[in-house]
């Protein structure tokens, strides 16, 4: 799993608007916080994980 791109690794540029609760939007700035990151790479970071979970999830159906 390589959530942080290291040098000389292609990346596409998204961009993304999220729309979330007040709540949430605490609870994101917390775990950026944690995480030492800005609230949007840290929804960039999710959205990674989201998707790595998925095809690891979809790969192992098809197995």
């Amino acid at each position: 799993m390589n959530l942080l791109q290291t040098p000389g690794d292609p990346m596409a540029k998204v961009t993304v608007t999220a729309f979330i609760e007040e709540d949430i939007k605490e609870g994101l700035r917390e775990l950026a916080d944690d995480e030492r990151r800005s609230m949007s790479q840290m929804i960039a970071v999710l959205i990674e994980r989201a998707v790595i979970a998925h095809q690891d999830a979809k790969a192992a159906t098809t197995k």
